[in-house]
């Protein structure tokens, strides 16, 4: 199965509904206020702090700014919504460190870069590129939810998963259609993910949420249109059980951690396609899925020794990253032979006998 699909398949595991973006996203991150304001300084100077150093421009003498803006960060990625208030004008330049994928909730919002206009709606969101010299108009009545991807995450994720260089700075086609098979299947990841930043708890276990991370990274390299799709995949490198075995090693120091299949990749000295068939030649599973059973092994460890009384087997199964209770007791049963939850029980009663004792 494809590296895309098998992330995305994953993450699914979790997802129990998945709202549509315009519906309730007015209400989405307002637990994450950054700012609420009409004076033109401080909301440059705010959304600075967000995005970058910027010119910003109200168009029309008889519009006033309303700026509405929420922000959660994450690792590598970070989610928000907002709005102005008024029609603005919005010249950064360049986003130089950073890739911005936006979808309007209402109204529009036309980005201009290297001589093309797009003009985005509910139905065709865009991103844009770190190096592409861009400005934009906000309309009115525009409202957008936001994702603000780290461009070292993202260019490496692509390095990793190519294995080779890429060929000049990363570069994505601006305009995303959201009627295509593709775009369809993005906003509904898209939307489940800003649900979750914004009101749910998974995101914050940062092996969960490093989870989620790389799954919207892959799937953006995979599905979008871009520059480096190109790029002539290079003779996958000899895979030995020394690479292997690096690649263990590594999961076992760091399971504790939110590492990712590139981590892993990149610390073993080797691209992501090439772990994976390495690990399919000589361990006939997937490196992710070894990592799922070293994870299950140390949950194994915890539950049977745990740090306090007050440990439940949700906080022990959410710490070592696994989100979907269900799947994660099943798990424990056919590797251990009963529930979890018998095994912290026995544990807690043993501990509570021998301080009695």
């Amino acid at each position: 199965m494809p590296i895309i699909a098998t992330a995305l398949i994953a993450t699914q595991e979790t997802i129990v509904s998945l709202p549509n973006l315009a519906t309730g996203g007015s209400q989405l991150f307002s637990r994450f206020p950054i700012i609420a304001s009409a004076d033109l300084d401080e909301v440059r100077s705010q959304v600075a702090k967000v995005f970058c150093d910027h010119q910003l421009q109200v168009i029309g003498k008889s519009q006033r700014l309303d700026t509405r803006m929420y922000f959660r960060q994450g690792r590598h990625t970070g989610f928000g919504r907002m709005s102005y208030g008024a029609t603005v004008d919005i010249n950064p330049g360049s986003l130089d460190d950073f890739f911005l994928l936006q979808f309007p909730l209402f109204g529009e919002e036309t980005i201009f870069s290297e001589g093309q206009s797009v003009a985005s709606t509910a139905n065709l969101a865009t991103i844009v590129s770190p190096t592409s010299d861009f400005h934009m108009r906000h309309d009115k009545s525009a409202e957008k939810l936001f994702v603000r991807i780290d461009r070292c995450a993202l260019e490496r994720e692509c390095v990793q998963f190519a294995g080779a260089p890429l060929k000049g700075p990363l570069k994505f086609a601006p305009a995303i259609p959201l009627e295509t098979s593709a775009g369809q299947a993005l906003r509904r990841y898209i939307s489940w993910l800003m649900q979750e930043a914004s009101d749910g708890v998974l995101l914050d276990y940062p092996i969960i949420a490093a989870q989620f991370e790389d799954a919207l990274i892959t799937a953006l390299l995979g599905t979008l249109s871009h520059n480096q799709r190109g790029t002539a995949l290079r003779t996958p490198l000899a895979i030995t059980p020394h690479f292997v075995r690096r690649a263990e090693e590594y999961m076992e120091q760091h399971a504790h951690e939110p590492i990712t299949a590139s981590d892993i990749a990149f610390h073993s000295g080797i691209s992501t396609r090439s772990l994976f068939a390495g690990f399919r030649k000589y361990r006939d599973t997937t490196p992710m899925a070894s990592l799922r059973a070293l994870r299950l092994a140390k949950a194994h460890a915890e539950l049977g020794s745990p740090e306090s009384d007050q440990d439940s087997v949700t906080q022990i199964a959410l710490r070592w990253g696994f989100s979907h209770l269900g799947q994660f007791s099943a798990s424990y049963r056919r590797s251990y032979g009963e529930v979890p939850s018998l095994t912290l029980r026995r544990a807690i009663g043993n501990a509570r006998t021998r301080e009695d004792a």
